[in-house]
């Protein structure tokens, strides 16, 4: 579904009573004033780290978000990388890949192959070259670098040294900028925290829903929020099949599992490394059952990383919780 069918969707649920179509003054809208601060940091040309958790689908926010640059002022020409390809290759062979979509979304050329800019003063010398040379055309774009996690460490990490050099040089006559997003840790800009792509709030969830399988009964709908949360992937999942399941899983919880399909596996994997840890297991059940509670920062760091633990800022401090209520049958199961 493409983004006009999606907004179509939403607009015929708000009509037909779905969710209230005030909520978002009523609730935190994560997600959208996510949305609204990296598309404000990138149209004033600021880089922006993207940390994107396990099962967030960041290319959708991605692309949502390339599609607002590009209308509006300042306009921005933007191009997603999918650093996935990177998995299996060298650091070499990432930095030539590198400067090759530098070039490509540039429209520019360098003097001989793109993999003899490999050595790591080399791959800087030529990125800050192309960079220079792209600010030399006047317009404004911006490279929105994700997947990071896929691509050896130090070749993301010189491509971002070599745009934070690019920066102090430029001045005010920059035209470039760069985004990279990642799961886990990723390089940061000089000057610059990264941002975190929280999952959906309950009335953003319940929207996606909306888009995927049209307008239902508001009951209907945030039950099944308050078991799965705002995990896009999730969302996404029980969107793929007939609205008619939604029934099963509010009256059958197991069934969440059921219908997930390979997404059940590819969690229950995850879980299955951070219980090997007995320590890191026994945070997981912590928060499974007590949670929200305060924050651990080494441990937690961990279970954000695997995709379990959302920690957001309260009034009573930094607070760790599970991600989707349903995550904490894993803890519990057998």
């Amino acid at each position: 579904m493409n983004r006009l069918e999606r907004r179509l969707a939403i607009l015929r649920g708000k009509r037909q009573g779905a969710f209230d179509p005030d909520q978002y003054h009523f609730e935190r809208a994560r997600r959208t004033r996510i949305a609204r601060a990296v598309r404000a940091r990138l149209r004033r040309l600021e880089p922006v780290a993207l940390v994107t958790p396990r099962w967030s689908q960041p290319e959708r926010f991605l692309d949502d978000l390339a599609s607002d640059l590009a209308v509006g002022e300042p306009s921005v020409a933007c191009r997603t990388l999918d650093c996935r390809p990177l998995a299996d290759r060298t650091r070499s062979q990432a930095k030539a890949w590198f400067v090759e979509a530098l070039t490509e979304f540039c429209g520019l050329t360098i003097d001989g192959p793109a993999w003899q800019a490999v050595a790591r003063l080399g791959f800087r010398t030529v990125v800050r070259s192309l960079l220079a040379r792209a600010d030399a055309t006047g317009e404004r774009r911006c490279l929105m670098v994700h997947g990071v996690e896929h691509a050896p460490a130090d070749a993301v990490r010189d491509l971002v040294e070599a745009f934070d050099e690019h920066v102090r040089d430029a001045g005010t006559s920059r035209c470039f900028d760069l985004l990279v997003a990642g799961a886990g840790s990723v390089p940061r800009f000089a000057g610059h925290e990264p941002v975190v792509l929280h999952d959906f709030a309950e009335a953003e969830a319940v929207e996606v829903l909306v888009e995927h399988l049209g307008p239902l009964e508001p009951h209907r709908l945030r039950s099944v929020v308050a078991l799965v949360g705002g995990v896009p992937a999730i969302l996404d999942a029980l969107g793929a099949g007939p609205e008619s399941r939604l029934t099963e899983l509010v009256q059958d919880r197991d069934a969440v599992w059921r219908v997930i399909g390979r997404l059940a596996a590819e969690i229950r994997g995850a879980f299955a490394q951070v219980a090997a840890d007995g320590v890191l297991r026994q945070r997981f059940e912590r928060i499974a059952q007590d949670g929200p509670v305060p924050e651990e920062p080494e441990r937690d760091d961990r279970l954000l990383r695997a995709g379990f633990v959302d920690v957001d800022r309260t009034i009573r401090g930094r607070m760790s919780q599970l991600r989707a209520p349903v995550f904490a049958d894993l803890a519990f199961a057998g």
